[in-house]
């Protein structure tokens, strides 16, 4: 449970009794011997696309919603102010779409943008996907699946690739609560319920400069359990063609001021999680002596063999010229 929430934006809730089970971040539900678990036809999930501006690839987001192989499927695209000629464009057009509901609101941020399109939906479970990125067919019935299976679990997700500007593997870490205290583990295309959305007051509308994901995920998982992880790739983050991301784009004092606005939060998670988190930031601190230490010694034999110092940056500036010409061939980037 989270304390210390910014007045009117956010509620404190009671924890949740879910028996104290663990879930598992790794592997499928467990069934049994040749048993096939039906999902209830009527746990109807809405995806929630916030858009601002994006109107070039909003329709590629979609087409990934619509492929979906879910059948209680609600789509709710809420229009946070954009004033882009090309994304109203596309808005109108989607008015006429049966298949999806438009919501308007003046520019309110991501969070207000989501609380908008859940308040106004009545289903169970919810996904919000932001209006650039994609997600496989199969991962909203997987993820539904979970939940419906085991109610301790708070939250689902899956494993990612990167694609845009860089493609392949994101490799998120495996969650652990001292890493996720520091660093968001989960991207915000995850599935979770309506009940805790309204137990701990949705989204954070303060946070209007990004890791408002981060902040709801912690408040949700402080309620109780630990999230899902499918073991497979079912969400696709995309890279701008400058290389940035939301994240990426934050400058320090943003950083700062989000992470203290977690923190004021979800006060009670660090607390509990102490030990943890102080152990995790201290084998940080560790690494960083241990590479000053290396960069040190590094600097030394700069100053007393030049030469060779020389020699060997144009050897690695020559294999980098390979290698972004073999990535240039290959049609692939890294991250």
């Amino acid at each position: 449970m989270g304390s210390g929430a910014a007045a009117g934006r956010i509620r404190t809730a009671p924890e949740r009794d879910d028996g104290g089970i663990v879930a598992d971040t790794m592997s499928a539900p467990q069934k049994g011997k040749g048993r096939r678990m039906t999902v209830d036809p009527e746990a109807r999930v809405a995806v929630i696309i916030p858009v601002f501006d994006s109107g070039t690839t909003l329709p590629e987001t979609l087409d990934s919603v619509f492929a979906q192989t879910h059948p209680a499927l609600e789509i709710m695209v809420v229009d946070d102010g954009s004033t882009d000629p090309l994304t109203l464009h596309v808005l109108d057009a989607l008015r006429e779409d049966g298949r999806v509901r438009v919501i308007r609101q003046d520019n309110a941020g991501p969070s207000a943008a989501r609380n908008a399109g859940i308040s106004a939906s009545s289903a169970r479970y919810f996904m919000p996907v932001d209006s650039d990125d994609r997600i496989a067919s199969s991962y909203i019935a997987e993820a539904v699946e979970v939940l419906e299976e085991r109610p301790d679990v708070p939250l689902v997700y899956a494993r990612a690739e990167l694609f845009g500007r860089y493609t392949g593997r994101w490799r998120l870490p495996d969650f652990d609560w001292a890493g996720f205290l520091i660093h968001n583990q989960i991207f915000p295309s995850a599935l979770f319920r309506r009940t805790d959305w309204a137990a701990i007051g949705g989204y954070d509308e303060s946070m209007r400069r990004g890791r408002e994901d981060h902040d709801f995920v912690m408040r949700v998982l402080a309620r109780g359990g630990e999230p899902f992880r499918l073991d497979a790739v079912r969400f696709f983050y995309r890279i701008g063609a400058d290389g940035s991301s939301v994240n990426s784009s934050m400058d320090r004092e943003d950083l700062i001021a989000a992470h203290s606005q977690i923190f004021r939060n979800s006060t009670q998670a660090y607390a509990d999680h102490a030990e943890d988190l102080f152990r995790f930031i201290f084998d940080q601190h560790d690494q960083v002596a241990d590479l000053r230490f290396r960069y040190a010694a590094l600097e030394r034999l700069r100053v007393r063999f030049p030469r060779i110092v020389s020699a060997g940056k144009r050897v690695r500036d020559g294999v980098r010229r390979i290698g972004r010409g073999r990535r240039r061939d290959d049609g692939i980037g890294h991250l």
